[in-house]
């Protein structure tokens, strides 16, 4: 299993990275953040555009790995169908992903709400993808 994790892993981690780009890359989204990071304290600047990349894909791969690591052993133990099965862990794993860290944000910081409703959906959208994706690689 441990390999699969990490073949698996890194190629939905490949394309996960690619679908949060193009969720976060497209002008509208680009452009709030932008303006949230000169105008909000609560929004981190980052000197350098690659080394945030960087930094953002190796983190989330870690992610990527702990879900796969959930999906690959889960679809072995619940009896479901693999549509039913892929439908249940995504939104399972999305809301232990997204709802805790979106409300901890909101409750405990300055971050932008509107920038906050982007990350909530964005953050299911993402975890869609991958378990989606794991399910038609594996």
């Amino acid at each position: 299993m441990g390999l699969d994790v990490l073949i698996w892993g890194s190629a939905i981690g490949v394309i996960h990275f690619f679908v949060v780009g193009l969720l976060y890359g497209n002008p509208l989204v680009d452009k709030l953040y932008q303006e949230a990071q000169k105008n909000s304290p609560g929004v981190k600047r980052w000197d350098s555009k690659p080394k945030y990349l960087i930094t953002q894909f190796l983190g989330t791969q870690i992610e990527v790995f702990i879900l796969s690591f959930g999906y690959i052993w889960l679809k072995t133990l619940i009896p479901l169908e693999q549509t039913n099965l892929t439908i249940l862990l995504a939104a399972l794993f999305a809301g232990i992903r997204v709802y805790p860290r979106f409300w901890n944000m909101w409750i405990q910081s300055t971050y932008p709400n509107q920038l906050l409703a982007i990350e909530f959906v964005n953050g299911i959208i993402s975890t869609f993808t991958i378990i989606i994706g794991l399910s038609f690689l594996l």
